[in-house]
């Protein structure tokens, strides 16, 4: 009989030091990426609200379109901005609950194998080892013992509740920030045929359609001398020399002749460069580039290797990005919704540089196309191959 107390006694402490060994880490919970985010969306918020009442205001009086304009794209972009912020807040919480999930598994695991330890001790107890105490200090240090193997069993069914219940909150969270986040993306695009009907009402007008014209020449004069200025500053790009223009055989043969598409979505000519049909009678028709129609977000590609001269906002053109090439050459790309590249960057032909917007005077999304040469506009589709579809087919 005292053999038999002895094995129980031996395989109680035995199970007790096994259960203490089996521990699982702790539920994986918020971190402080997810309070930056929860600032940024706050900021973001704070942003809206106040470009939303400089666009209220600008809205009631007409000679102020092309500024309502421009305020709804930078809001645009403020809410683009919340979107991309959100949809990393759902990547986090996602991970979070598969992380959680696979945790929640081996703790309810390690639960219920303690729920079977318990039951193979049988009539064995904690009493049973007390008793076999073979003095006040060994009877302490067992008392600790076993406190300390009740405090870890109280432990594993803590853990297992408090997993429980953070799977239950990110469950919760998840759905919420999916909620916000087809908001959101409802509300951008609302906002977006909201800027482009500003611009078509605008164009529907001799009045306002000149209007636009003089603003783009002024932008066009004004991007002219920062790509001058670029040049006098660092010298030619890649070095080569100059060009004599489109009619030059070294300027064909050389970089221009490797101009690549801006994309490889499309090639549908929307609008095409120099004089063209005006919308409205009583209004100038010139066109410094061509538009490309390709749907929104689609990448854009540069058009051959250079150093980025402007990325970013730009005036009329919206969200732009300005590339100097070598020969005195230099490419724009207009009315992005977003920019991938920054000034002073060496870009290589056909890297990514943006993304297809309808931000500036634009009342649709496509690519706005500049050539120059030595300071001149030409014809891109000169310089590109010819295997394009032109919109007055």
């Amino acid at each position: 009989m005292k053999k038999s107390k002895k094995v129980c006694s031996f395989l109680l402490a035995a199970c007790m030091v096994v259960s203490l060994a089996l521990t699982v880490a702790p539920a994986r919970a918020y971190g402080s990426a997810v309070d930056d985010w929860n600032q940024q969306l706050t900021q973001s918020e704070n942003k809206l609200n106040e470009l939303q009442e400089k666009i209220d205001a600008a809205k009631k009086e007409k000679d102020k379109a092309l500024e309502a304009k421009q305020l709804l794209d930078e809001r645009n972009d403020v809410l683009q901005e919340q979107i991309n912020t959100v949809k990393k807040q759902i990547e986090e919480t996602s991970e979070r609950i598969t992380e959680n999930e696979a945790q929640e598994k081996v703790q309810y695991e390690l639960f219920c194998k303690q729920v079977r330890q318990e039951e193979e001790r049988g009539t064995v107890s904690y009493w049973s080892v007390l008793f076999k105490a073979t003095s006040f200090a060994d009877l302490l240090s067992r008392v600790d013992f076993v406190n300390e193997i009740m405090e870890h069993d109280q432990r594993v069914m803590d853990d297992l509740k408090t997993l429980r219940a953070q799977l239950t909150k990110d469950r919760e969270a998840l759905e919420e920030q999916k909620t916000v986040l087809s908001n959101s993306q409802a509300e951008l695009e609302a906002q977006i045929a909201e800027a482009n009907h500003i611009v078509n009402d605008l164009s529907s007008t001799a009045e306002g359609l000149q209007k636009m014209y003089d603003e783009e020449e002024a932008e066009g004069e004004r991007i002219q001398q920062q790509i001058d200025e670029y040049y006098q500053n660092h010298g030619d790009v890649g070095g080569g020399g100059t060009s004599g223009g489109p009619n030059d055989t070294s300027t064909q043969n050389g970089v221009l002749s490797g101009l690549i598409w801006p994309t490889n979505q499309t090639r549908y000519i929307t609008s095409k460069f120099g004089y063209r049909d005006a919308p409205v009678s009583g209004a100038s028709s010139y066109h410094p580039g061509i538009d490309i129609g390709v749907p929104y977000g689609t990448d854009i590609y540069a058009c051959q290797d250079g150093v980025v001269i402007q990325a970013g906002w730009n005036g009329g053109y919206g969200i732009s990005v300005i590339i100097a090439h070598p020969n005195g050459i230099s490419t724009l790309y207009g009315h992005m919704c977003d920019w991938q590249v920054s000034e002073g960057q060496t870009v290589s032909r056909g890297q990514v540089i943006g993304l297809v917007g309808s931000t500036g005077y634009s009342s649709g999304p496509h690519i706005h196309l500049e050539v120059r040469v030595n300071g001149t506009r030409v014809d891109p589709l000169s310089y590109l191959d010819n295997n394009y579809v032109p919109y007055w087919w």
